[in-house]
């Protein structure tokens, strides 16, 4: 099966937030595109799932500063047999603030350097 994604994804280790309907589970993005996140959880949610999701955004010092959430749709996820967590695709429906597009560019950015 080939690769479906239009745009490559990219290494981004971020302590998160989720959830159904408030962002009341931990979780971390692993890798991250324009459109779309890979999640590891302990709470996963099958495919289909619209989830919110809380980022907390880095300060101008180094510290945890503005909390952005954004919403998006389980596309599939998947939990090894015996393991306490799993991993989620999901694609990003609302973003109004454009926050994973910003972390995005700003992962490219430093790549790129």
């Amino acid at each position: 099966m080939g690769e479906k994604r239009k745009l490559r994804r990219l290494n981004f280790r971020k302590r998160i937030r989720l959830g159904k309907e408030n962002p009341t589970f931990m979780g971390y993005a692993v890798n991250i595109s324009e459109h779309g996140l890979e999640i590891e959880a302990r709470n996963i949610f099958p495919a289909g799932t619209r989830i919110v999701i809380s980022f907390q955004e880095e300060g101008d010092s180094g510290k945890d500063g503005q909390e952005r959430g954004i919403e998006g749709v389980v596309k599939w996820s998947t939990r090894l047999v015996g393991s306490l967590s799993g991993n989620m695709g999901v694609e990003i429906v609302d973003d109004p603030e454009d926050t994973v597009k910003a972390a995005y560019k700003e992962r490219i950015n430093k790549l790129v350097k």
